[in-house]
């Protein structure tokens, strides 16, 4: 049985499915008999998780009024809080972490900018997450890609969420942004060995989400077999 502990973590824009596919995930680990823990970040149950909630509902103005290094700050800040717990997981108790978004979500903020500027803004993210705050990066990551006309169509069809407060996200509602930050994810993640790109798309409509389990149950089975 796997005994080494693992930080996996799903990222995508929303309404790609991710909550979807990290609960699959769980359950096929457990399956496994591999110890398993899932987060979702943000925490927006938290102190620094209701600030994010406040931004996100423009409470602080639009997307632009907010200086973005201050922002990726506090949603570092919200992982940072969680690192403790999750590094005595993985290297104390030998879990599995999965990860529903993490460091990586912050190429929402590179996307705001003119793309010549993604590279530069997103190495700032990694020194100032896992350089300065010490925080562990995830050992895998996999992007959902889905179309961003269904995931603004699944956003608009689905309604608001309890985080919102009855109010508009701010990121959701900026749709050029979502469509921006799909190729920002697709450019990033492209020949890293430690993605994984998820294509959901076929003949221009989402796959069902077991099939795209499907994809990614091939992945994980990799990771297992070299973690044994």
């Amino acid at each position: 049985m796997v005994k080494k502990g693992n930080i996996i973590c799903i990222e995508g824009i929303d309404g790609s499915g991710k909550g979807c596919q990290t609960q699959q995930i769980v359950e096929y680990l457990e399956s496994k008999g591999i110890r398993t823990a899932k987060y979702s970040f943000p925490r927006y149950n938290t102190t620094i998780g209701k600030v994010i909630a406040r931004y996100l509902q423009g409470e602080f103005g639009d997307i632009n009024n907010v200086p973005f290094e201050l922002i990726c700050i506090a949603y570092a800040a919200d992982r940072k809080a969680a690192m403790e717990e999750i590094w005595y997981q993985v290297t104390e108790l030998k879990t599995w972490v999965i990860l529903d978004r993490f460091t990586y979500s912050n190429l929402f903020t590179a996307a705001k900018l003119p793309r010549e500027k993604w590279s530069e803004f997103i190495e700032w993210i990694e020194r100032l997450e896992f350089d300065n705050l010490r925080i562990v990066p995830p050992f895998y990551n996999f992007y959902l890609y889905v179309d961003p006309e269904i995931s603004i169509q699944r956003i608009t069809e689905r309604g608001k969420r309890e985080y919102q407060d009855g109010k508009v996200d701010i990121h959701e509602d900026n749709f050029e942004l979502l469509r921006n930050t799909a190729k920002c994810y697709l450019e990033f993640a492209k020949g890293k060995e430690d993605w994984f790109i998820i294509d959901q798309m076929k003949d221009g409509q989402q796959l069902a989400p077991d099939q795209v389990f499907k994809k990614i149950k091939e992945k994980l089975d990799l990771i297992i077999k070299a973690s044994q």
